[in-house]
């Protein structure tokens, strides 16, 4: 089971690394002419601060849109947990200096991820008959859950976040709790697109 949890949390931290660091820009700012406003996307690798636990790790996006007359923020999570944990419960919290808010999550999908890898080894053995080959193949399949949710951010999320040092999220997946920590060069990105 430990070494099954340990594989699963690998396997997805080089997807979401080597997918986000390659294809994707941490930080994007572009004006949209279709819907008339400005977007800004910042993108954010997440582990729990909890250790051995169901919730292996997260991929945020944070996105701002605003024009002259809306200006709204949104966070997109996508949370990679084991077979056997609960889904995600529909309330969770966010901390940004020192003041803790409730954030309603909404749009919660769960989606079953699987990966097989399969490896091939060729083996000689000699005895007194002779020298005898062959090939043992080796299926590891390892099978995970996503939940995906979104979540307003509210003005006052934003003014505590422009001048905090750390995010804190928290979610309850069952009995178990994910907290997340965004701090340092990930949290500079977030606290930019909210200074613009």
């Amino acid at each position: 089971m430990k070494k099954s949890v340990y594989i699963i949390t690998v396997v997805q931290l080089m997807i979401l690394t080597g997918c986000s660091q390659l294809f994707y820009d941490n930080y994007q700012r572009y004006d949209d002419e279709f819907k008339n406003n400005t977007k800004i996307i910042t993108r954010v690798l997440l582990q729990p601060v909890e250790r051995r636990t169901e919730i292996s790790g997260a991929y945020m996006i944070f996105e701002r849109e605003f024009s002259s007359t809306t200006d709204i923020s949104k966070a997109y999570l996508v949370v990679s947990r084991t077979m056997n944990s609960f889904k995600i419960e529909n309330k969770g919290f966010l901390k940004a200096a020192d003041q803790s808010f409730e954030i309603e999550i909404s749009s919660p999908v769960s989606e079953y991820r699987s990966k097989s890898e399969t490896s091939v080894s060729s083996y000689a053995k000699v005895d007194s008959t002779g020298v005898h080959t062959g090939q043992t193949t080796d299926i590891d399949e390892n099978k995970w859950i996503e939940d995906k949710f979104i979540f307003t951010l509210t003005d006052e999320m934003i003014d505590r976040i422009k001048i905090t040092d750390a995010i804190i999220l928290r979610f309850y997946f069952g009995p178990i709790p994910a907290t997340f920590r965004i701090a340092a060069s990930k949290l500079r990105p977030v606290r930019k697109m909210f200074s613009e």
